[in-house]
């Protein structure tokens, strides 16, 4: 079915629900149902899951968007030979500012300094006092090294798993490869961020419309499964809009030089964008960086590669030290 066609048949079946009712465009969020797993801190309440022995090594998840959530990463808890990251560690999975199950807020409130001071009260919450592993996917990736740049000393390590462009210029330099510019998703994009969201159902709606973008609509550069679809709670679509916009000459690299730590890169190998090669150039602003390569995946291989992915994280986290 063409996309346009795809996107008009879904409005239509619900049609016959009210979107200001609660919970018929999308999953209500933690501030509004008092059963998803949620903190409250800086202004906002998130949608929060820990796994494992709270008195272990944290590895803080960092998924991927802007605007996406962490339901596809959690393949990455499944066992690889009878192991488990969790055996080990505490793992923190949380939807970032806007995103996923966690609260919406308007685009003023969605900015990289809000980020950064969430993400230090989650490290601060869960490890006092003892530096963690970030791991990040896409966006995380980057949202990881933006942290890294300023917060060395809170970071032990990190697992940047096909992270998006690190700068600016790089992200100019890609960007006619990294979009798909189907009219439909182009359409639902520009719908969510023209309109004035300054209530719950403002943001269900524009919501609503990110994630039927997505579903219609994969980078084809990026050879992500069609079959075995990485899954979301809720997409973020204020959120999608306000961080990219927040810096367009973003550089996350400044001040990499400070963390000796070593670094593992993962890359898929049929992602011909942001896959193998481009992620060679990126392990060079990090001191010490080495690259694992996930083969027969694209960019979503955290979630149909997972036991690959997962058994490059276990071998890099005995060299971490914390």
């Amino acid at each position: 079915m063409p996309k346009l066609l795809l996107a008009a048949a879904i409005l239509s079946f619900t049609a016959c629900l009210d979107p200001a009712a609660d919970g018929n465009l999308v999953p209500r969020t933690a501030d509004e149902d008092p059963s998803i797993p949620q903190l409250s801190f800086n202004g906002s309440t998130f949608h929060v899951e820990t796994f494992g022995d709270p008195s272990a090594p944290v590895i803080v998840m960092l998924h991927g968007g802007p605007g996406g959530d962490y339901r596809g990463l959690l393949r990455l808890r499944d066992p690889v030979n009878g192991v488990r990251l969790e055996d080990h560690h505490l793992l923190v999975f949380w939807d970032q500012r806007g995103c996923g199950l966690s609260r919406r807020h308007p685009a003023n409130e969605i900015t990289p300094e809000a980020y950064d001071l969430d993400l230090t009260w989650i490290i601060d919450h869960f490890s006092p006092g003892r530096p963690v592993v970030l791991l990040g996917h896409s966006w995380g990736g980057m949202y990881a090294t933006r942290y890294i740049s300023m917060h060395p000393d809170k970071v032990a390590g990190a697992v940047l798993m096909e992270p998006g462009p690190l700068t600016g210029a790089l992200f100019d330099e890609l960007k006619p490869e990294m979009f798909d510019l189907d009219p439909t998703a182009e359409w639902l994009n520009d719908y969510a961020w023209a309109q004035t969201i300054v209530s719950p159902d403002g943001h269900a709606r524009a919501d609503y419309l990110r994630g039927i973008g997505l579903f219609g609509a994969l980078q084809p550069n990026y050879h992500q499964s069609t079959t075995d679809r990485e899954p979301f709670w809720r997409m973020g679509a204020v959120a999608a809009a306000a961080i990219p916009e927040a810096d367009p000459h973003w550089d996350f690299t400044r001040g990499l030089d400070r963390f000796g730590a070593p670094v593992l890169f993962e890359a898929s190998e049929e992602n011909t964008v942001i896959g193998r090669a481009f992620q060679e150039r990126q392990m060079r602003f990090f001191p010490s960086a080495r690259l694992l390569v996930i083969a027969g995946a694209g960019h979503d291989f955290p979630w149909t590669r997972a036991p690959q992915s997962v058994a490059g994280v276990l071998s890099y986290l005995d060299s971490i030290a914390y």
